[in-house]
């Protein structure tokens, strides 16, 4: 094997050379890489039944960026348009929210038994800046989650999706693909003919089974995944109302320092430590205003963390929980359809032989096609797994988000106490005749 590695022939010259000597040691890379390379090998393979594709082999598939354009478009009825620009296609189109719906629609009959993540809500009245960014998030989440699927990013669809230069996006798109047919339906017929029972899983009813485990196992990581959003906005909520307070506490800072009020010494008596305070404040305001900074930014990269990784995740969850029920409702409509054909056997025993071929027919149309959603079904579980590991990356972008944030306020409140502890030894050191000049101090 070393010897091949070094590019020479193997022959019995060759071998010769080596008697009473020891053969090179051949290079292995190490097994990360190898894993790397089988699952390369494994892509090409069409029955495969492992998705092979690691969560940074997805996330190389493409990355979108989604951004609003700043003047609306069209004459009486005005709407939004989006900057949609992908890295994997290099260019940049204009879409509108129609054209998102029409995109949907096809991919929906296109992929019944892959993750369609849903959109976001079509709103026409009160349309206020905040809708118009949370929709562009939600579209920009959409979007990327069929640009990293390893099946849906190659169809056609998404391409003319992401590059199609033209009025009416939507229009062409839905003119264009009308026709196309389902996944099943365009599978070569050699594969769908093939006998599905050497798949991993062996019989149907096992990979029903594990599915059913998977499903489950889902939906608890989904409810628990959407309670820890739900902390995460409580806390970022509560962030931004502090932020604002010391933006408050700022102000009032300002107004204290400036106020003009002579005070008497009537009224003080030997307590005059307040002129001193209030000439103290006028230097306070600057760590104020930089912590209520600071927490604003704060909040601004949990903000990214949240909408932009862990409600992507969210939303790929909810896509796989509405697929199982579309999964669902297909063995259901197969169960029904075996009984009614049993039904029509035992009503009546004389049935002809071309109807009972046309029913064999089509319970076997029906069953290879429920084979072929559990087997998508299969790979879209696959996909969800692999995409969890992005929680990793949410997590840890969320820590180093705190220990910035953290870090930053710790030298402000630094800054802050020093200037306190200078401001009470600027009075100690004051006699008690610079005390009685202090400003807005009358004896």
């Amino acid at each position: 094997m070393a010897l091949v590695q070094q590019g020479k022939a193997i022959d019995e010259k060759l071998l010769n050379n080596y008697v009473n000597r020891e053969l090179p040691t051949p290079t292995i890379d190490n097994i990360n890489t190898l894993e790397d390379r089988l699952l390369r090998l494994l892509r090409s393979e069409q029955r495969s039944s492992t998705l092979c594709f690691r969560y940074n082999d997805l996330c190389a598939l493409d990355t979108i960026q989604v951004d609003v354009e700043p003047e609306k478009k069209g004459i009486i009825i005005r709407h939004v348009e989006y900057a949609i620009t992908s890295m994997r296609q290099n260019n940049k189109v204009l879409r509108r929210y129609n054209d998102f719906v029409a995109l949907h629609e096809l991919l929906t009959l296109k992929y019944p038994y892959r993750i369609i993540p849903i959109l976001p809500p079509k709103k026409t009245v009160n349309v206020d800046k905040e809708f118009i960014e949370e929709r562009r998030r939600a579209l920009k989440r959409y979007i990327q989650i069929l640009c990293r699927h390893p099946t849906i990013s190659d169809t056609e669809i998404i391409k003319f999706f992401l590059t199609f230069r033209g009025e009416s996006c939507g229009d062409n798109m839905k003119a264009t693909y009308k026709n196309t047919l389902d996944e099943f339906s365009s599978e070569p017929r050699s594969l769908l003919n093939t006998n599905d029972n050497t798949d991993k899983f062996g019989e149907d009813s096992d990979g029903i089974k594990i599915f059913r485990i998977s499903q489950t196992h889902m939906s608890f990581i989904h409810q628990k995944l959407s309670h820890i959003r739900e902390c995460l906005i409580s806390i970022h909520e509560k962030h931004s109302k502090n932020a604002d307070d010391f933006t408050n506490i700022d102000k009032t800072f300002q107004v204290l320092s400036s106020e003009s009020t002579n005070i008497d010494r009537w009224a003080t008596g030997s307590n005059d430590y307040w002129p001193t305070i209030q000439v103290g404040l006028a230097d306070l305001p600057v760590e104020m205003s930089a912590i209520s900074e600071r927490i604003h930014e704060q909040c601004k990269r949990d903000d990214e963390v949240i909408s932009d990784h862990l409600d992507m995740l969210i939303d790929l969850l909810q896509g796989y929980k509405d697929l199982c029920k579309r999964f669902e409702e297909a063995l259901l409509s197969e169960q029904k359809a075996i009984q009614k054909a049993n039904n029509q056997q035992q009503r009546r025993p004389t049935i002809t032989t071309d109807t009972s071929t046309k029913n064999e027919i089509n319970l076997d149309l029906l069953e290879k096609r429920n084979r072929h959603a559990l087997k998508c079904v299969q790979i879209e579980t696959q996909l969800i797994y692999a995409n969890l590991e992005a929680f990793v990356y949410i997590l840890s972008s969320f820590g180093n988000s705190q220990c910035k944030g953290s870090s930053d306020l710790l030298n402000i409140w630094k800054s802050f106490a020093s200037k306190i502890s200078q401001l009470g030894q600027n009075y100690i050191n004051k006699s008690p005749i610079q005390r009685t000049h202090t400003i807005g101090l009358r004896k």
